[in-house]
C-alpha cells in the first residue's frame, strides 16, 4: 500500500524502526545507495582499508538517506547533515520536523525516525569471549550487576545486551558519547505503560529523562530506542527493502 505524504511526516508521537540488512542492501542496490551519499560520506568510506566494513557503512548512510528523504520529500543526495558536539547528526533546516538515529553492527542497522523529539536507537549482539559479568559489576549499578551475575548461563548475555543497548539508546537520546555516563543510568527501574521503561539519572551527569523501548532485532542481536521525556509514542518496526 502506497504511502501518502501526510502518512510519511514524522510526528513526536510516533517511532519508525526500519531494519536494514546491509549486505542484502549492496548486493540488491549498491549504485543507487552509493549516489546518495555526500561528497564526505564518500571520502571516509574511500579511507576504510577493509572493504566488507566500507561496503556496510556505504549501506547504512545510503538507506538512511533514502528513507530520510521519503520522509521529508526530498532527494537523498541533497540531505545535508551536519553533527552536535559528540557527532550526534541532525539534518539543516529539518530540526523541527524530523529527528533520527542510526545504529549497526556486523551486517545490520537499525533507523529511528520521529518527529521533533530527540532520539536515540542502539543495536547490540553478542560476543563471545567477553566476561560480561565483570564488565557489568565494574559499569552497572550494583542491582543491575546482579541481575546479570544471577542469570542463568544461557540468559546471562541476554540479559547483559539488553541492558547495555537501553543505556547506549538512552546516550545518543542526549546526544553525548559520554558513554560511562550513560552505562550507571539504571533501566530496570521506573517502568512505565506498554512494557516500556522510564530512566532517568538522579545525579544529573546524563541529563533528561528517557522512555525506553526494546525492539525486535535480527537473530543474535539486542535492540533499544529511548526517547526524550515521559510522553508515550507507538512503534512501528520495518524491514527495509531497496528499490
Amino acid at each position: 500500500m502506497l504511502e501518502t505524504q501526510d502518512e510519511r511526516t514524522p510526528r513526536a508521537d510516533k517511532v519508525r524502526v526500519w531494519q536494514i540488512d546491509l549486505d542484502d542492501a549492496m548486493r540488491r542496490s549498491a549504485a543507487p545507495l552509493r549516489a546518495a551519499l555526500s561528497p564526505e560520506e564518500r571520502l571516509r568510506a574511500a579511507r576504510m582499508p577493509d572493504p566488507v566494513l566500507r561496503s556496510r557503512f556505504e549501506a547504512a548512510r545510503g538507506a538512511a538517506r533514502h528513507i530520510l528523504g521519503r520522509c521529508l520529500g526530498r532527494p537523498p543526495a541533497r540531505l545535508t547533515w551536519h553533527t552536535g558536539r559528540w557527532g550526534k547528526p541532525r539534518i539543516a533546516g529539518s530540526e523541527g520536523i524530523v529527528r533520527f538515529n542510526l545504529s549497526h553492527s556486523g551486517g545490520h542497522a537499525l533507523l529511528a525516525v520521529t518527529g521533533p523529539r530527540d532520539i536515540g536507537v542502539d543495536l547490540e549482539r553478542a560476543q563471545p569471549g567477553r566476561d560480561i559479568v565483570a564488565l557489568s559489576h565494574r559499569y552497572f549499578p550494583a542491582e543491575e550487576s546482579a541481575l546479570v551475575a544471577e542469570a542463568a548461563g544461557d540468559r546471562r548475555h541476554l540479559v547483559f545486551l539488553t541492558l547495555w543497548a537501553r543505556k547506549e539508546a538512552c546516550t545518543k537520546a542526549a546526544g553525548t558519547s559520554l558513554l560511562g555516563h550513560g552505562l550507571r543510568l539504571a533501566v530496570t527501574t521506573a517502568p512505565a505503560a506498554g512494557g516500556t521503561v522510564l530512566a532517568h539519572d538522579p545525579t544529573r551527569r546524563l541529563p533528561g529523562r528517557w522512555l525506553v523501548h526494546d525492539v525486535p532485532a535480527p537473530s543474535g542481536h539486542v535492540a533499544a530506542v529511548a526517547l526524550d521525556g515521559d510522553a508515550p509514542a507507538h512503534l512501528t518496526i520495518r524491514q527495509w527493502e531497496p528499490q
